[in-house]
Parts: C-alpha cells; structure tokens; sequence
C-alpha cells in the first residue's frame, strides 16, 4: 500500500535517471484536464500509456500523485505542491527550444574549424576565403590537417564543424554532400625531355615518380583506400602496374616545383586544373589506363546537422563548388597550367 505524503514530509531522493520529458508533460496534462482520457487525448496518447506514465510518476515521487473520484482524478497535495514548479520548467525548457539563435553572417564572429588536406587547401581556400570576406567579414576558418584515421574522432569531441574531400570512412553518424566527381592525371613539366604530346603506359612505367604520401597514411595491400593517394595506388597494383617511386613527400605544396625542375611525374586529382591558377612550365596529361573516379564530398556529423551556422556555412561551399561536369582530358593532348 502506498504511503500518501503531505508536503511538508521531507521527500526520498529522486530517481532523476527515471525521470524523462514525458512523465512530466504527463504530469501536467492530468493537472489540467483532472481525467486521464482528455490528458491523453492532449498528449496523443492512449488511455494505457497514460497508466504507464502515472505508475512511473507515482513511483518516482513515491506518492499517488492523482486519486480516482467521481469526477476524475484528483490531485493530492504534493502534487498540487510541485505543479507550478513542473509547468514553469517545461514552459522555459519549451521557449529555450523555440529561440534558438539565428546565424547572422554580417555580425557574427564565429571560427569555424575546416578538415581538409595541403591539396584542399590549395584547391579550396582562395575561393571560399573571398567569399567570406564579401559577406561575412568577421567570420573566421581554422584549417586542419589530421590523420585520416583521426577524422571520426575529431568530430566527435566537438573539434571540427565540416571536412571536405574524398573520406570514405565517414559513414555511420555523419550527412555528406556530394561536390563533384575526379579522377586522376599526370603531372609533367613542359620541356620534359621523353615525354611530349602523349604519355604511353610504357613512358608512365619507366619514368620516375613522385608520390605524396601524407603523414601518418599506411600503403599496405589489405587497407582500404582511405585518400585519393591509396585509391590510385591500390588501383595500380591490381592492374600489376609498378612505377619507381623516387621521392616521397608529406605534402603536395612542393610537388609542383618538383615537376617543374625535373624528370619526375607526379600523379594527381584532375581537379586541380579547374581550380589552381596557371602553374607555368606544367603540363597536367590523361594518364594512359583506365583511372577510377572517386566523389569530393563535404562531411558533416549529425551533432552540426541542426546547427544554423554549419547549415550556412554548407551552403556557401556547395555554391562555391557544387558542379557536375568533369574536366575532360583530350586523350591526344596535354592541358597546359
């Protein structure tokens, strides 16, 4: 039998870990309506949930809360103690939820935090910097370069607010958006002394190479491509293609200077011809196999799915680069950069 507590008895600690939104809304429909149909009605649910809810209640306050007479249910002191209390928070949690605050890009002041790659940055950063200096002048960015590996994690803590390029691992738990699509091409200088208006698989085979290797990156033959570096050197050993690879770089920064005072080629997005500026004595060349084609995408977790900023600062970088054409590559010809 349940003890009934005036509200002057001192109350048991409460089993807050029981306690959820809905026992309270429950709560104070019945204090509204004294009847547990209509209070069901308002809530949208049956007159068995409701049971369900004031069991729980009951239990939790360890007080009936509401007792059966003629007319209805009838609240018993204690509840009529905490009534007030009960409305006034789910009125303040209510209108906390209702204003939420509106991105303002003319006023706001906001960092966001961007991962993206030395390429991205390159590819990425010059137009987006503009833009957000024409229409938000105290918006700020924060760039950082992470192990791949690292990136779920980074979005978990609350770290970053969006990545772009080509993740794979990002699935589970985060939106994408899909920019555009690539492949890959070789990057040549002008007056390279074998290789002119073509590039033959037996050229590509015997010259020297430059790979950007990220820092961190593993090129093992059971991990998955996790880069538009491992994609393309996956994809070259299971063509049985090997190349020398006479340099490794963490960085792509340096790999055009590279080319251009010598021999070596460099394999690279092809999205660097729509986006870098002319890079003199380069040429960028069709590579002479069949190169898979890989997504550039924006990432984002669904903790800043709802948020307005994240929300604007998505659409500016669709604008920006959101395109469905790729940039084709005649297979006679070099596009010179």
């Amino acid at each position: 039998m349940t003890t009934r507590r005036t509200p002057l008895d001192p109350a048991p600690p409460p089993e807050i870990s029981s306690l959820d939104l809905n026992l309270l809304q429950a709560f104070d429909a019945l204090m509204r309506d004294g009847n547990m149909t209509r209070a069901g009605l308002r809530l949208g649910l049956s007159q068995p949930s409701m049971s369900h809810a004031l069991n729980k209640l009951r239990k939790l306050a360890g007080d009936p809360l509401f007792v059966r007479v003629p007319t209805g249910m009838e609240p018993t002191p204690f509840a009529q103690h905490i009534a007030g209390t009960v409305r006034d928070g789910l009125a303040l949690l209510q209108g906390a939820l209702a204003h939420v605050p509106v991105f303002d890009m003319r006023s706001s002041n906001r960092n966001f935090q961007i991962l993206m790659s030395d390429l991205g940055e390159m590819v990425y950063l010059p137009r987006l910097m503009t833009r957000l200096q024409q229409i938000a002048p105290h918006v700020g960015l924060r760039v950082l370069q992470l192990p791949r590996e690292s990136y779920r994690e980074a979005f978990l803590s609350g770290q970053v607010d969006l990545a772009m390029g080509y993740l794979p691992a990002l699935n589970a738990g985060f939106y994408q958006q899909k920019l555009f699509e690539d492949t890959h091409a070789c990057l040549v200088r002008k007056s390279h002394p074998r290789v002119h208006d073509s590039l033959s698989l037996a050229q590509f085979v015997s010259e020297s190479h430059v790979l950007i290797e990220p820092a961190g990156s593993r090129y093992s033959r059971v991990a998955r491509p996790s880069s538009t570096v491992t994609l393309i050197e996956h994809h070259l050993e299971e063509q049985g293609i090997s190349r020398r690879i006479a340099l490794r770089v963490p960085h792509f920064m340096v790999v055009p200077q590279i080319v251009q005072q010598t021999d070596l080629l460099a394999t690279v997005p092809s999205s660097i011809l729509s986006f870098l500026p002319p890079m003199p004595g380069l040429k960028l060349m069709p590579l002479p196999l069949e190169a898979p084609r890989f997504e550039v995408k924006q990432f984002w977790h669904q903790r800043n799915h709802p948020d307005s900023g994240n929300q604007w600062l998505r659409r500016i970088v669709a604008d920006l680069f959101l395109r469905t054409p790729l940039p084709a590559h005649s297979a006679a010809g070099a596009q010179a950069l």
